[in-house]
This record gives structure tokens, sequence and C-alpha cells, in this order.
């Protein structure tokens, strides 16, 4: 395996603070014009940073092998990683919304068949379900739905001129996706929904993963670039040249930039890389701290982001950290390490 690139945590304390900042605007009290902007604009790019070193650390950490039992050690660390703190937090969001789910995106409530495609990971495929069991929880389905596709797309990648063709496919399945929703499947989601619900048609869409794709791409391309130091130019022009077609996808290209620099200088802040340690228990929990805040007295936003960010950190870290996900991701490194065995043995042999 590859060294750890430090920079990695150092991101995902910037991507986990965006969110808890774009989330905090929208339920502070007043506003202070530049950190509100800041705040709503660079924060909801805060999930896309999530996405872009997901693609770096998958290459990063994937193995050397392609063969089955690579892809099934793959399966087993990344299930235990993320699949039992979201399944609880489907439980715990059940019990705090009383059955009823998040109402912004179910409106008339959410039922068992919405429960079930969250806990198989197949709610990005529901306007129901995308994000009304666990807030924020569309982005779990699109990790997943990508980890899924990973194992062919690195198979693709460590061919003779794969590198090319993985950003040529990523690039056109982006300009495609984004093609058809637009003048197509919103339209015609969006007109079979009551009036009030026309909204969720934008949302499903924008969250489904031939959107979210781009960023995995650059992902990909910066491991290219900085861990294989390879220079993929043409790989760039396809991922630049899709990712230009929008103004989000130009938002996202300068945030790979950002992410290339980081990266590429390897620089480490210990305090912003706790955060990036415990992004994903903090990403889950920060939408229940955030609401009991708002619940119990009105704050501006300043105040309200360092206390969401703090008391969020501490349950990680107290809580949530060594009694559920240490536990769970030794169980699934020692399963996949077994999954692994019989096959290193048969070489060994």
């Amino acid at each position: 395996m590859t060294q750890r690139n430090q920079s990695l945590d150092l991101l995902r304390g910037v991507a986990i603070l965006l969110v808890i900042a774009v989330h905090s605007q929208e339920e502070a009290v007043g506003s202070i014009p530049v950190l509100t902007w800041f705040a709503k604009t660079c924060g909801e790019l805060g999930v896309q940073l999530f996405f872009i070193v997901s693609g770096y650390t998958m290459m990063l950490t994937y193995g050397g092998r392609l063969d089955l039992a690579a892809a099934r050690s793959f399966y087993i660390r990344r299930v235990f990683r993320i699949a039992p703190l979201f399944w609880v937090a489907i439980v715990f969001y059940l019990l705090l919304t009383r059955g009823q789910g998040i109402k912004t995106f179910a409106p008339d409530g959410i039922g068992p068949v919405d429960v079930l495609l969250t806990f198989l990971f197949l709610h990005g495929n529901s306007v129901t379900a995308y994000n009304s069991v666990v807030p924020g929880g569309w982005s779990i389905a699109v990790e997943m739905q990508f980890y899924l596709l990973f194992p062919l797309l690195i198979a693709l990648f460590r061919r003779s001129n794969g590198p090319m063709l993985c950003y040529a496919l990523i690039a056109l399945i982006s300009v495609i996706g984004q093609f058809a929703a637009d003048n197509y499947l919103i339209p015609n989601l969006a007109a079979s929904l009551p009036p009030g619900q026309k909204p969720l048609a934008e949302g499903i869409f924008y969250c489904w993963l031939p959107h979210q794709l781009i960023c995995f791409g650059f992902g990909i391309l910066l491991y290219d670039y900085i861990e294989l130091k390879s220079h993929p130019t043409w790989g760039a022009l396809f991922l630049f040249g899709a990712a230009l077609s929008s103004a989000w996808g130009a938002e996202v290209a300068l945030l790979a930039v950002f992410a290339f620099a980081v990266l590429a200088s390897n620089v480490t802040m210990p305090a912003m890389a706790l955060f990036g340690r415990h992004s994903y228990a903090i990403y889950l929990i920060h939408f229940a701290v955030l609401s009991a805040m708002t619940a119990i007295v009105p704050t501006n936003l300043v105040l309200l982001f360092v206390t969401v960010a703090a008391i969020s950190l501490a349950f990680s870290y107290y809580l949530i950290e060594p009694f559920i996900e240490r536990r769970f991701n030794r169980m699934g490194h020692a399963l996949a390490s077994e999954a692994a065995a019989p096959k290193a043995a048969a070489t060994a042999a």
C-alpha cells in the first residue's frame, strides 16, 4: 500500500466544517453578510470535497491485486466502515422524528419501504427516501454506489491506456447524465409529483451518482498526478471539459484545484485533521446537534457553527468512534484479511 498522504485528513476536516457551516447558516438568527455568503456558497461544496477525497483514497488503499479475493476484501472493509454507524443513525433519526422522517424531503411522512431502501443503501433511487430517513443520507447512497463500481474502474485504470479511458468514461457519463436529467428525467418526475413537491425532482437528480461521479473522477486524477507522478493531460482535459459544462461543475473543478494544492504539499494541521478523522460520525450526528441547539435558543451563525462543531466532535471522540466505529472497523479488517488469506496461501504455495 502506498504511504498515506497526511493531507487527506486535513481535507476531510475542511469538508466536514463546510458541511456544518452551510447547515448552520440555514438555521442561524440574523445575518453576517460575508460569513453567510461564504457558508452558503462554499459550504455547499463540502460533500463534493468528501467525494474527491474518497476517489483519491480508494485508489490509494485498494491494493495491487485485481482478483475476486481483492474485491471481496475491499467490499468487506467498506461495508464494516460505513454500514454499522449508518444503521445506528437510521434507528436514531427514526426515534428522533417519531417515525415521520425529515418532512422537508418527505412531506407526507416515510413508510417501511423508505426505511428498507435506506437500510440497503438504495434510497438514492427513491424520491421519498433519498434524504428523508437520515438527513444527509443521500451522500452515503452515492458513496456506496461508487464502491460498487470501483473494482471495475480500477481494473480499467490499470490496463494499457486505461487511465485515459477511465477519465473519458467518467466525463461522458457526467455529461450525458446531466443532459438526460435536465431535459427528460427532472421534467417527467416533476410532472408526476404534487405541486408542493416538485423541487424534490431536482433534488434527487442532483444527488444521483452520474451527477456526482465527476467528483470521484477528480479524486482519481489527483491520485494519478500526485501518487503515480503521471501527467494525464488528456484525462485532465476530459474531466475539466465535462465539469465546465455547468456552473456547478466549474465550482467542483475549482475545488479539485484546491485539493490538488493541499495534497501536493502534504501539509498537516492537527486540529483540522482531528475533525477529518471523525468526519463520518460528525456528519451523521451534527444534524441532531444543530436541531437541538436551535430548539433551545436562537443563535447567530458564528456561535452556532462553533458550538455544533465542538459538540459533534465530542460525541464522536468520546462515544461514537470508540464504541461503534473502531470496533466494527477492526472486525471488518479482520474478516477482510481472512477473505484474502486462502488466495494468498495458494499463491505462496
